[in-house]
């Protein structure tokens, strides 16, 4: 009896131990991607500050058009469970990517990457 008590306490334990490790390891992942697409955001607008700062505008556009398309890109995911608020500033930054790009149609360098993006504003309303 005491045997099946002390085994049955340590799969316990066990599936306690291994549900906790999971979700501290999942929730540094997505707070990992989450910093890490900050971060690269941040770099693309330093860039293009630099850009603008020494009289390089079609440059500077180029940067932050090309860092909105690696933003937005990532849109393009089936993300259960996000709140709504969430998934309705992802709408409204696609909406506004879409009516900007209407005025100010753009080829970059890196045809794969339009075609996402493309295909992305496509379904937005």
């Amino acid at each position: 009896m005491k045997t099946a008590l002390f085994i049955l306490l340590g799969l316990v334990a066990g599936a306690a131990a291994g549900a906790y490790g999971g979700w501290r390891q999942g929730s540094a992942s997505v707070l990992n991607e989450c910093l890490y697409a900050d971060a690269k955001q941040v770099q693309t607008s330093v860039a293009a500050l630099k850009l603008l700062r020494a009289g390089e505008r079609p440059l500077a556009l180029e940067a932050l058009e090309a860092g909105v398309d690696d933003t937005i890109v990532t849109f393009d995911a089936d993300y259960s469970g996000i709140q709504a608020r969430t998934g309705s500033e992802l709408g409204r930054a696609l909406t506004e990517v879409k009516t900007y790009r209407s005025a100010n149609p753009r080829k970059s360098s890196r045809p794969h990457v339009d075609q996402m993006v493309g295909y992305l504003l496509s379904r937005q309303k």
